[in-house]
C-alpha cells in the first residue's frame, strides 16, 4: 500500500509539473500563432471559387500544374530582372563578354563558395531544390572550374560575422593558397579569373564604419588586396573580371589601380533564387548588361555628410537614442554633384577642406568620387540626342523626347546580341541665396529601350510630372491660404532639363548649356579627366514668376500642404543648437551632434504626450453596434470609400468586441462569421512572401532577386511585372497583405536593408513604388509598403527620435513614399519603428493623418511592425493618431476592447471605425473575397497544433485530477486500516 501511496504522489507531481508546463507553452504559443503557423507552413483555408466569384484571378490555373507554369515564367522574369539589373563598372578592351573559348576557370574569393544571395530580414528562405549558385549557373553555360580550390572555400572555417564590434567580411588570408591550391591554375583552368567580393548587411545590422581589421566595413581589405595581387602576379590569366556582390555601394577606386590587374567588373547586387543565371548570361554575352547605379560610389564611404550623424547616438541626460540629419536635403549625389558645381564655379568654400576625405588639404569632385548615381555602361556604344523639351504648365507636365542610337559594338568585342539603353532626365532649378535649398542636379524621370541592334533607333518619349521638381520652402507663403507659412514652389528663374549617362553627365551638360565658355577647361569626371559636357543636351525653360500657388494644394484630396513639422527640427527644443549643411556655405559640412541634450520640452513630447478626449467627441451610444444591416464583406466590394451611408452601415454591424479584435494583428486576423469574413493571412516580405505554395507540397516561395537590384534596372515594364508576380506567390500562397515594397531610402551606404529598398533617391523610389503597388493592388495583394517614414537605418531603430527640416523630410524620406499611395493606391503600409522628430511614429498624427489620409488621400490600413510586449508603444495614442492594427500583439485588441468598457469614449470608438473601415476597405478590394457569394458561410480557423495543444491540456488535467484522486485515496484506505 505504502508503495502504492509514492506511485501516485509521484506521478501527481510529474503530471501536475507536465500540465503547468503544456499551459505556459500554450500561452506562449498562442501569444505568437502568427509566427508559429509560418514555421510550421499552415495557411487559412482559401475558399475555393468559380468563375463567377473569382474576382481577383491568376494568371495560371491554381493547381499544382499551374504552380510549375507560373514559376517558370516567374523564374524567367527574375533572370531577365538580373540581366537588367547589373551594372558594367568597367570593361577594358571589351574583356566581357567572354569569347566562346574561353571557359576554364577559376573562381576566386570565398564568397563564390557563400554568396550572399539576399540580405538578412522577413522574407522567403531559400528553396535549395531551385536555387542556382554561381558555380551551378556557369557549369550550365559550358565553363570547366577549378573545383579543388572551390572545395577549399567550403571547408573554410572563414566566415562573415556581422555582429557590433566584430564585423568581418569573410575572407581567407593569403596563407590560406598553398602552393597546392596556386597549382591547381597552373596549367589548367586559367582561361579567366572570376573573383567575387561580397558584403553584407540586414535587419538590424547597420554595416560597420570599423570593422574587426580596422577599416571601413565597405573598403577594399588587406585579404582582398593580397588575393587580387596573387592572382595578378600570377601572370597565369589572360582576364581577371570582379563581381561586386554587395547591396551596399563599396569604395572601388581599387578597380583602376594598376597593381590589382582587373579587365572588367560587374556590379551584381544581391541575385536571390535564380539570379544567377542572370549573371552567367551576362558573362557569355546571352545577354547585355543594362543596369544603371541607384547609390552613389564615392571613394570613401565615410565622405558622404549623412554618414557623420549616423548609427549609435544618446543623449547626454537620457537613455533615448537619436540622429540628426543634418545633412538636409543633400543625401547622396545631392551633395557630391552640388558641391561639384559650386567648385567648378568657385562658390561658396565649395573645395574648401571641409569634408575633404581623400585630399584632406582641399576637396576635389575628381578625389571624392568613384561612379556617379545613374553609373552604369554596355556593351554597346549608344548615343542619345534629346530632340525636344516641352514643360505644359496646364497639364503640369514635362515631355522630353530623346532619340537613342545604337551606334554598333567595338570590334574587339565578342557579343553579337541586341543591347537596351537608359534614358535619364533630370533638372537643375534656379537657385539663390535666401531661397530654400536645392540640388544642383537632380533626377525627375527616365525610361528605356526596347533592345536594339547595331545600327538601330529608337524615340524614348519621357513624361515627367512637374510635381517632381516642385521645392518645399518652408518660408513660402501658402497661396492657397496665405494665413498658412509652407508650400510646393516654383521659384522664377530658368528651369534646364537634361539627359546624361549619369547625374554627373547630365549636371556637365547644364553647365556647358548654361556657363558656356566660363567652364570650358572645367569640367571634369570622375576620373580627373577634362570633358567638354554636350550642350545640346541640356534645354532652358525659363518662369517668369513665383509659383506659390500649383501645389499649394494636394493634387488628390484639394487640401492645403502647409507647414506640419515645425517640431521635427532639433532646433525646436534648443534654439540654434544645430547648423543644417547649406550649399551657400561649404563650411557647415556637418559636425556628428553627440551628446545631444534631451531639454525638457523635448522630454514632454517623448514621454508626457498622452491622449486627451477632445471636447467635442461625440457620445459613445451616438454609434449603433452590433446591429444586423445584411451586410457582408463581399457585398462591400466596389463600394467606393467615400459612400460614408454604406460604410457607416456596414460598421455598425460589427460589435465593440469585432472593431477591437482587428486591431491586434498576428500575421493575420481570424474570421468574423457575422459578415462572412474569412480570416485573412499577412506575410513579409520586399523580395516575395515569406510564405510556402499551397499546392506541390508546400514549396517554398520565391526568393527573387534583391529589390535594389530591380531598381538598378531602370525599367518600369520590370517593376510592374516584379509586383504582377509577388502578387501570384500571394494568389498561390494564400496571403492577402504583404508588407513589400520597402522604401526607405539609401540614406547612406552602411544602412543595414539598403538591400530591399530602391534607392538613395527619393524620385527613383517614388516612380518604382507606384509602378510596382499599382500591380500587386492589380491582383488583388494588399501592398503594405514598408517602414513608413524615415526608418533609414538598423541601429537603435526602435524608438530612434530623427531630426530633421520640414524641407527635407517631404523632398526626402515621405516623397520616397508617396508615389505608392498617389499613383500606385496602395491600401496598406508598415510603420516604422522609430520616431518622426521626437513623436513615435505610430503616435506622428500629421504623418499619419493629416499627410498620409488628408493630403495623399489614403484609403487602407496602416500596421506597425512587431510590436508585441512593447510597454512604450501607447495604443489608444497611437489609434488616435492614425495607426490601425499593431503587428504580431492581439493583446491591443483586449486593450482597447476594455478602455471602451470602462470609458465610454466616443471619440476613440469614432477612430475605431475609422481603423477598421481602412482594414475592411483593403480586404473588400482583395484576394480574400474570390469565392465569396451571399451562399457563403464562413467558418472559424484553428490550426491543428492549437486543437493538438487543447487535447493535450485537458488530458494532463484529467491525468493529474485522476492521480490526485487515486493519491488522496491511498492514503484514506491506509489509514482506515491504521497502516
Amino acid at each position: 500500500m505504502k508503495s502504492k501511496k509514492k506511485l501516485w504522489r509521484g506521478l501527481t507531481a510529474l503530471s501536475a509539473f507536465l500540465l503547468a508546463f503544456s499551459l505556459f507553452m500554450t500561452e506562449l504559443l498562442m501569444s505568437w500563432s502568427g509566427q508559429v503557423n509560418v514555421f510550421l507552413k499552415i495557411t487559412p483555408p482559401v475558399i475555393q471559387a468559380d468563375e463567377s466569384s473569382m474576382y481577383y484571378k491568376s494568371k495560371y490555373e491554381l493547381s499544382d500544374q499551374g504552380l510549375a507554369e507560373m514559376l517558370v515564367d516567374s523564374d524567367k522574369h527574375d533572370v531577365q530582372t538580373m540581366e537588367e539589373g547589373t551594372v558594367l563598372l568597367k570593361n577594358n578592351q571589351s574583356s566581357l563578354p567572354l569569347r566562346a573559348e574561353e571557359r576554364s576557370v577559376t573562381l576566386f574569393g570565398r564568397a563564390t563558395a557563400d554568396p550572399v544571395f539576399s540580405g538578412n530580414s522577413g522574407g522567403p528562405g531559400m528553396d535549395e531544390k531551385r536555387q542556382v549558385n554561381l558555380y551551378n549557373a556557369l557549369k550550365e553555360a559550358g565553363f570547366t572550374i577549378n573545383d579543388k580550390l572551390l572545395d577549399a572555400y567550403k571547408n573554410s572555417d572563414v566566415a562573415r560575422a556581422k555582429a557590433s564590434p566584430d564585423w568581418f567580411i569573410g575572407e581567407v588570408d593569403k596563407n590560406f593558397y598553398t602552393s597546392d591550391l596556386q597549382a591547381t591554375y597552373q596549367d589548367n583552368f586559367n582561361d579567366v579569373a572570376i573573383v567575387m567580393l561580397s558584403r553584407d548587411g540586414g535587419e538590424g545590422k547597420d554595416l560597420a564604419t570599423t570593422d574587426r581589421d580596422g577599416m571601413s566595413y565597405l573598403a577594399l581589405h588587406n585579404t582582398e588586396k593580397d588575393l587580387l595581387k596573387m592572382i595578378k602576379d600570377s601572370g597565369k590569366f589572360s582576364k581577371i573580371v570582379v563581381l561586386i556582390n554587395s547591396a551596399y555601394a563599396m569604395e572601388l577606386g581599387w578597380l583602376e589601380e594598376q597593381e590589382y590587374g582587373v579587365d572588367a567588373a560587374l556590379w551584381i547586387g544581391n541575385p536571390g533564387l535564380k539570379g544567377f543565371t542572370g549573371v552567367s548570361n551576362v558573362l557569355v554575352g546571352a545577354a547585355d548588361p543594362s543596369g544603371r547605379l541607384v547609390d552613389t560610389f564615392a571613394a570613401d564611404s565615410l565622405s558622404a555628410p549623412a554618414v557623420r550623424n549616423a548609427g549609435d547616438f544618446q543623449y547626454s541626460n537620457d537613455n533615448g537614442h537619436y540622429i540628426i540629419q543634418a545633412e538636409g536635403i543633400y543625401q547622396g549625389y545631392k551633395y557630391y554633384e552640388t558641391r561639384y558645381h559650386d567648385a567648378v564655379l568657385g562658390l561658396n568654400n565649395a573645395d574648401s577642406s571641409a569634408g575633404a576625405f581623400v585630399n584632406l588639404e582641399r576637396w576635389s569632385y575628381a578625389d571624392e568620387m568613384v561612379y556617379p548615381f545613374g553609373y552604369g555602361t554596355s556593351y554597346a556604344n549608344f548615343t542619345q540626342q534629346l530632340t525636344s523639351v516641352e514643360w505644359d504648365r496646364n497639364a503640369k507636365t514635362v515631355t522630353a523626347q530623346v532619340k537613342v542610337t545604337n551606334e554598333g559594338y567595338p570590334q574587339e568585342s565578342a557579343y553579337t546580341g541586341k543591347s537596351k539603353s537608359v534614358v535619364q532626365v533630370y533638372a537643375q532649378l534656379p537657385y539663390e541665396e535666401g531661397q530654400a535649398e536645392k540640388s544642383a542636379i537632380q533626377l525627375v524621370g527616365f525610361g528605356k529601350t526596347s533592345e536594339l541592334a547595331a545600327g538601330e533607333s529608337e524615340d524614348v518619349t519621357v513624361t515627367i510630372d512637374d510635381y517632381l521638381f516642385a521645392t518645399y520652402d518652408e518660408n513660402a507663403e501658402n497661396g492657397a491660404d496665405p494665413s498658412k507659412k509652407g508650400s510646393y514652389v516654383f521659384d522664377p528663374g530658368d528651369y534646364y532639363f537634361a539627359i546624361g549617362n549619369d547625374s554627373h553627365d547630365a549636371l556637365n551638360n547644364v553647365m556647358a548649356n548654361k556657363q558656356g565658355a566660363a567652364v570650358a577647361g572645367k569640367l571634369l569626371l570622375a576620373d580627373g579627366s577634362v570633358v567638354d559636357g554636350d550642350a545640346n543636351k541640356a534645354v532652358s525653360v525659363p518662369l517668369e514668376t513665383l509659383d506659390n500657388v500649383t501645389y499649394a494644394k494636394s493634387q488628390q484630396t484639394d487640401e492645403v500642404v502647409s507647414n506640419q513639422y515645425e517640431d521635427i527640427d532639433y532646433n525646436y527644443f534648443a534654439e540654434n543648437a544645430v547648423t543644417y549643411l547649406t550649399r551657400n556655405d561649404w563650411g557647415t559640412y556637418p559636425k556628428a551632434y553627440t551628446d545631444v541634450e534631451a531639454t525638457d520640452k523635448l522630454k514632454e513630447v517623448l514621454y508626457n504626450e498622452k491622449y486627451q478626449k477632445p471636447s467635442d467627441a461625440p457620445a459613445y451610444d451616438s454609434f449603433a453596434q452590433g446591429v444586423d444591416a445584411g451586410l457582408k464583406l463581399v457585398d462591400m466590394k466596389d463600394v467606393p470609400f467615400d459612400d460614408d451611408e454604406k460604410w457607416n452601415t456596414f460598421l455598425s454591424q460589427l460589435t465593440v468586441a469585432e472593431l477591437s479584435a482587428t486591431i491586434g494583428e498576428n500575421f493575420g486576423q481570424p474570421a468574423v462569421k457575422s459578415i462572412n469574413k474569412p480570416a485573412n493571412k499577412n506575410t513579409d516580405g520586399p523580395s516575395g512572401a515569406q510564405s510556402n505554395y499551397l499546392f506541390n507540397n508546400g514549396q517554398p516561395s520565391t526568393a527573387h532577386v534583391s529589390q535594389i537590384v530591380a531598381a538598378s534596372t531602370w525599367n518600369q515594364q520590370l517593376i510592374a511585372e516584379r509586383g504582377d508576380f509577388i502578387a501570384e506567390d500571394a494568389l498561390f500562397s494564400g496571403t492577402t497583405q504583404l508588407w513589400s515594397p520597402g522604401a526607405n531610402l539609401h540614406r547612406t551606404p552602411f544602412s543595414g536593408r539598403n538591400f530591399e529598398y530602391y534607392s538613395e533617391d527619393s524620385i527613383l523610389s517614388y516612380i518604382m513604388g507606384a509602378v510596382q503597388t499599382e500591380a500587386m493592388q492589380a491582383k488583388g495583394l494588399t501592398a503594405a509598403i514598408k517602414h513608413f517614414v524615415a526608418n533609414d537605418q538598423e541601429t537603435n531603430r526602435s524608438e530612434l527620435a530623427t531630426f530633421a527640416t520640414e524641407q527635407s523630410y517631404r523632398q526626402g524620406p515621405l516623397k520616397a513614399f508617396e508615389g505608392a499611395f498617389t499613383k500606385g493606391e496602395a491600401l496598406g503600409t508598415m510603420m516604422s519603428f522609430s520616431r518622426i522628430g521626437a513623436r513615435l511614429a505610430y503616435a506622428d498624427h500629421a504623418t499619419l493623418t493629416q499627410v498620409l489620409r488628408n493630403e495623399w488621400g489614403f484609403k487602407g490600413v496602416t500596421i506597425t511592425d512587431s510590436v508585441k510586449g512593447n510597454p512604450n508603444i501607447p495604443t489608444v495614442e497611437s489609434l488616435v493618431a492614425g495607426t490601425d492594427t499593431f503587428n504580431a500583439d492581439t493583446a491591443r485588441a483586449s486593450e482597447i476592447h476594455k478602455y471602451l468598457a470602462s470609458n465610454k469614449d466616443g471619440y476613440v470608438l469614432q477612430e475605431l471605425r475609422r481603423a477598421n473601415k481602412g482594414f475592411y476597405y483593403s480586404l473588400a478590394n482583395s484576394t480574400l473575397i474570390n469565392g465569396l457569394s451571399a451562399e457563403t458561410e464562413v467558418e472559424d480557423f484553428v490550426p491543428w497544433w492549437q486543437t493538438f495543444l487543447k487535447v493535450t491540456n485537458y488530458a494532463l488535467g484529467a491525468l493529474t485530477l485522476l492521480s490526485l484522486i487515486l493519491f488522496i485515496r491511498t492514503g484514506y484506505a491506509r489509514r482506515i486500516k491504521g497502516v
